[in-house]
């Protein structure tokens, strides 16, 4: 099949920033913001509570601080309530200290920081664990902030995963659907277990890495109704890359008209970072979905199969899916050579 196999681990350009940076996880829905609107609540009882030493309340004044960005105060409030031991607060220090948030960027202080939270033995915060052991499983797959380790990252987001329970990290059950797709750790079937769990629990790369596996029966029987299925889902949900499978999907069903409209729609893409923060995507896996939509338009434009022959225009769309990623634009040119587009 010419449709894109990569749902491995996508590249990471730059040492990675913490999972729930800007929010600590909540332990009603984990990812989500667990500041507490203190507007509401108001803003002098609950700094008078703090003042007092109520810990709760010297949490939410450090998080009522930091979604301010006066991030001195929120350091020193959530310092003061990490003291007496809340493990939020600590949780929002490490990732404070990991992405250098309001302070000097401390790797190793973020790690330790993490590492405690872990450990913590208060039934109150166990909810936080999955999410600190992610983060962990990243720096040691990255080796930031600790030693480069694949061993110890499978470690801990084996532990975070908690086996595709929706209450475990599904950061981390999607991470693993990834890493088992690496030359160096390749196990198929192991990454469509962890991308099934993680696509059930919500997440769009997952969705997305599914579907392809449903279609090149990666880890799995090949199974063309989920695969449009799950493409289609996480499409509708704005993934790029699942658009650009799509694509694939319908040029060889040899349904060109929808092919080429899809992938047209998919080649306006102008800023590709800004496409992946907007939905929240890897940006490798964002840059692959533009690439395929690009060459795929092309080659449509080429060969005049569902849209205007246009040579010309062709040609400068085959120059965007470079652009966009020249290691699918180098595999699809091979696969054009071989006469297989």
């Amino acid at each position: 099949s010419g449709i894109n196999a990569e749902y491995g681990m996508a590249e990471v350009e730059k040492p990675v920033t913490m999972a729930s940076g800007r929010a600590v996880p909540n332990s009603s829905a984990a990812g989500e913001s667990r500041v507490t609107t203190v507007d509401e609540i108001g803003i002098d009882k609950i700094r008078t509570l703090a003042e007092q030493g109520h810990t709760k309340s010297q949490f939410k004044l450090g998080m009522y601080h930091f979604k301010r960005e006066e991030h001195d105060k929120a350091i020193s409030w959530l310092t003061s309530a990490s003291k007496m031991g809340d493990m939020q607060a600590l949780f929002q220090l490490a990732i404070m200290h990991y992405d250098g948030i309001g302070t000097l960027a401390n790797l190793t202080k973020g790690v330790e920081l993490l590492k405690m939270v872990v450990d913590n033995g208060d039934p109150a915060f166990q909810f936080l664990i999955p999410h600190a052991q992610y983060n962990l499983g990243m720096a040691a797959f990255m080796g930031y902030g600790m030693p480069q380790d694949d061993d110890t990252a499978e470690h801990y987001w084996l532990q975070a995963g908690k086996e595709g329970d929706p209450d475990g990290s599904v950061a981390a059950q999607s991470q693993l659907g990834m890493f088992y797709t690496r030359r160096d750790t390749k196990d198929l079937k192991k990454a469509f277990y962890w991308h099934y769990f993680a696509a059930e629990n919500g997440n769009l790369e997952s969705k997305g890495a599914l579907g392809v596996m449903y279609y090149t029966g990666g880890g799995t029987d090949p199974d063309r109704e989920l695969a449009f299925k799950c493409l289609c889902e996480a499409s509708e949900r704005g993934s790029l890359y699942a658009q650009g499978n799509l694509v694939v999907y319908y040029y060889e069903s040899r349904l060109f008209t929808r092919a080429a409209h899809c992938a047209w729609s998919i080649a306006q893409t102008e800023d590709v970072k800004a496409a992946a923060e907007k939905v929240g995507l890897l940006l490798a896996f964002v840059r692959r979905g533009v690439a395929l939509g690009c060459f795929y338009y092309a080659r449509c434009l080429q060969t005049g199969r569902g849209v205007q022959k246009n040579e010309s225009e062709a040609i400068q769309y085959f120059r965007k899916a470079i652009e966009a990623c020249p290691l699918t634009a180098s595999e699809l040119q091979q696969k054009l050579k071989n006469d297989e587009l």
